[in-house]
């Protein structure tokens, strides 16, 4: 804040040095002062259960007429972390005394009536409270002003001194100011709109522990500025939806597959206009989508336009079918990378905590049509999903390895119970599937699937001669790729080792 935290913090070294507590007795002091925020004056013992933290707890003179009174309100009053216990000046004993010390809690006796300390204090606290009122309305005037998100958050970490403040959903920073947090910050949340709204943010201020603030006035300067944050976030999602339509069109858009970039772009000419489209120039295709089958949640749009701010702000992000897309020109196959790069490193953790993935199209220096980046994006999220939330997976890397992202493995595995019976049963599957799967992966070469296992050429022949003998269609070119399919299935819930056995054998050069 402009104004100096300490300038509307009350505690009790500053009121005994010069405030309302000057005519008390300090009969124990805590070693760090204490903050006060509001002030009690108790006839009853059971009152002190129902007082605040940060409270001056004053006794009335009939209430510390006995000692025991006084140690007992010490009890109470330092389990509800009061500030202070004031009694009368001749209403305690060095034993009270002796107890404020062990408990930690600072006692004070009054010259006077504790009902007159009481009522002085209280017009003391109410003082800062409307010095604090005026300075809130100033910091909400402040923040009204700024009608970006990124705006806000800068306003509102100024008049904190530059402390951190975030804007998170779910505990994921989707857009901050001021300084970076530390794990020995003192976090104060404050939600963002209505409970049941679908979306659920926090604005949140992250407070140095070694740092002299007044917490409560920070809860307070949070929580006058939720509603410009509030508006600056919808003014902002509601642009980034108006921008985003025509993206949105782009994949229910009807296309023949053997139709030519150009002849897709002239029919859809005044949606790529709006687009922002330039004919002839490289894009890359961004696909967001769950990691999980039917998980797909609409309400993370907004979440997820802020997230994508900190890649680029000038592609918008669109919800399409069972995700999100966007498309980001890409002049070379550097800027491509660069951008796979970029999403990788600055949203990959927050999209495995929503449980994410996102996939790429390829870059390619003849811009291929609009609908063709479209459908490579969306492989290559589908590929991501398997790889768990979090993956960031450029089509380019895959290849035709896409392909095998849409096999049921565990229908694989059912084939191969059915129609494999002998093989599935026998006690040197593993070593045979093994020897199978290194088979196919080498076109066929006996000796470099040998190599591959460190193995002689003889002992793999052995186990591609035991395979057949145990029904395995070896011979049969137009069930080899069915084959190998199944071995890779099967290749992967195997553990990879090689057994003495294998050693020996390799030695002797004997099946």
């Amino acid at each position: 804040m402009r104004r100096s935290k300490n300038e509307t913090r009350l505690d009790v070294a500053g009121l005994l040095a010069h405030g309302s507590l000057r005519g008390t007795t300090p009969l124990y002091l805590t070693p760090a002062s204490g903050l006060i925020e509001s002030v009690v004056l108790v006839s009853q013992l059971e009152a002190i259960r129902q007082v605040r933290p940060n409270t001056v707890v004053v006794l009335s003179s009939e209430m510390g007429s006995g000692g025991w009174l006084v140690s007992a309100a010490l009890r109470q009053a330092w389990e509800r972390r009061a500030s202070a216990v004031i009694v009368a000046g001749s209403a305690y004993a060095s034993a009270a005394v002796g107890l404020a010390e062990r408990l930690g809690i600072t006692l004070l006796a009054a010259d006077g009536d504790p009902a007159g300390l009481a009522l002085e204090l209280a017009a003391e606290i109410g003082a800062a409270l409307s010095v604090v009122d005026a300075e809130l309305a100033r910091v909400a005037r402040a923040v009204a002003r700024d009608t970006t998100l990124g705006d806000v958050l800068r306003t509102i970490s100024g008049e904190l001194d530059g402390l951190g403040v975030s804007l998170e959903y779910d505990g994921v920073v989707l857009a901050s100011a001021g300084m970076p947090p530390r794990d020995t910050d003192e976090v104060i949340p404050v939600e963002v709109g209505e409970a049941n709204s679908a979306v659920h943010f926090t604005i949140t201020a992250r407070v140095p522990t070694s740092a002299v603030h007044n917490l409560r006035l920070v809860r307070s300067i949070l929580e006058v500025a939720t509603p410009s944050v509030k508006a600056a976030w919808l003014l902002e999602d509601l642009l980034s939806t108006a921008r985003a339509v025509p993206t949105a069109a782009i994949p229910r858009l009807d296309q023949d597959l053997d139709a030519s970039g150009a002849e897709f772009e002239e029919k859809h000419r005044h949606l790529l206009n709006q687009l922002g489209w330039r004919a002839g120039e490289p894009y890359v295709a961004v696909r967001f989508r769950s990691a999980e089958e039917q998980d797909h949640r609409p309400e993370l749009t907004a979440v997820l336009r802020l997230l994508w701010r900190k890649v680029t702000a000038r592609s918008p992000l669109a919800e399409v079918h069972d995700g999100w897309l966007t498309l980001v020109p890409a002049g070379d196959q550097d800027a491509s990378t660069q951008l796979e790069t970029r999403i990788r490193t600055r949203l990959g953790p927050a999209l495995a905590e929503l449980g994410l993935v996102a996939g790429l199209s390829r870059w390619q220096e003849d811009a291929p049509a609009l609908a063709m980046i479209v459908r490579e994006a969306r492989l290559a999220a589908e590929s991501a999903r398997p790889m768990g939330s979090g993956t960031v997976l450029g089509l380019a890397s895959l290849g035709v390895v896409a392909a095998t992202t849409f096999v049921d493995m565990a229908a694989v595995v059912d084939v191969a119970e059915l129609t494999l019976p002998r093989l599935m049963a026998a006690p040197d599957r593993d070593v045979i599937i093994t020897a199978l799967a290194a088979f196919l992966d080498h076109r066929g070469s006996v000796s470099l699937a040998a190599k591959s296992l460190n193995l002689h050429r003889n002992t793999l022949q052995a186990r591609l001669n035991r395979a057949r003998e145990l029904g395995v269609p070896l011979d049969i070119p137009s069930e080899l790729l069915s084959v190998h399919l199944i071995a890779k299935v099967l290749r992967r819930s195997m553990p990879d080792k090689t057994t003495s056995e294998d050693a020996l054998e390799n030695q002797k050069g004997l099946p």
